[in-house]
């Protein structure tokens, strides 16, 4: 019993009660009414302790004082005190696993995110003067350094897609560009899916139609900086994608590639 009495202490104490609320608590469930003195020796609370504890009891409910001489101490109906606890707890308890299951809802849908964050992660390596670049936003982010240093032409070749995705990212600064006279060049695939766009883009650049064998895009700034970069997928969706390519400052590239795309055509 004492066992029993030992677990029980420690349960009240988890559910609120004090230490010594519980040992004199517990004592009295077990051993039925007694007078204050003599609770110190059977609960082992300080005598001087004794009193202020059990006036606690009473204010919570769970224990009366039986008038008499002299006077003792009983618990009350055990279900009736403890009814409003219990009901909170399981209130609690019932948050407390919603809370759980939305929580790791929560983690579920941002270890996905996570991981598909880290499989379009931009890449960047270097071999001699070409660095190599991977994904989408890596890819774009070099885009934009490109453009922002360009000084007298841009020149760009790309899918149908591509022009889209290529636009919808940099149309701002492309106006600036061309506010600054710089000279830009585009050679795209004209389709059902880009004609919008190219007759909007013919008012203020120069674009005309070239089959691209492959999903790419090309962009050479100032004929000395180079980016190539091949779609995967082939789509105008600027935050996910396996793009893969090369960025590279050399000149001599810089004017082969160009040529290939018609650019140096006289």
């Amino acid at each position: 019993m004492e066992t029993k009495a030992l677990s029980w202490e420690k349960l009240f104490q988890k559910v609120g009660l004090s230490k010594y609320e519980a040992k004199i608590y517990i004592s009295l469930a077990v051993r039925g009414s007694s007078e204050a003195k003599g609770l110190s020796t059977i609960s082992g609370v300080p005598r001087t302790k004794v009193y202020d504890t059990l006036k606690k009891l009473v204010e919570r409910g769970l224990v009366v004082e039986i008038p008499g001489e002299p006077q003792q101490f009983d618990i009350t109906s055990p279900a009736d005190a403890f009814k409003i606890l219990v009901d909170n707890m399981k209130d609690m308890l019932s948050e407390k696993v919603t809370s759980l299951v939305e929580l790791e809802n929560a983690i579920a849908v941002l270890k996905q995110i996570h991981v598909r964050r880290q499989s379009i992660k931009p890449t960047v390596s270097q071999l001699g003067d070409v660095w190599f670049i991977g994904g989408r936003s890596g890819a774009l982010h070099k885009i934009g350094e490109m453009l922002s240093k360009a000084r007298r032409s841009v020149d760009v070749t790309t899918t149908e897609n591509g022009l889209i995705l290529f636009y919808r990212t940099f149309n701002k600064l492309l106006d600036k560009l061309e506010k600054r006279n710089i000279k830009i060049r585009m050679k795209t695939q004209i389709g059902s899916t880009n004609k919008a766009l190219v007759r909007e883009l013919k008012y203020a650049y120069e674009i005309k139609h070239l089959d691209i064998p492959v999903p790419m895009l090309f962009i050479c700034t100032d004929e000395h900086e180079l980016l190539l970069i091949k779609l995967k997928p082939d789509n105008f969706n600027a935050e996910t994608g396996q793009d893969f390519g090369f960025f590279s400052q050399n000149r001599t590239l810089c004017t082969f590639l160009s040529s290939l795309y018609g650019f140096n055509e006289k």
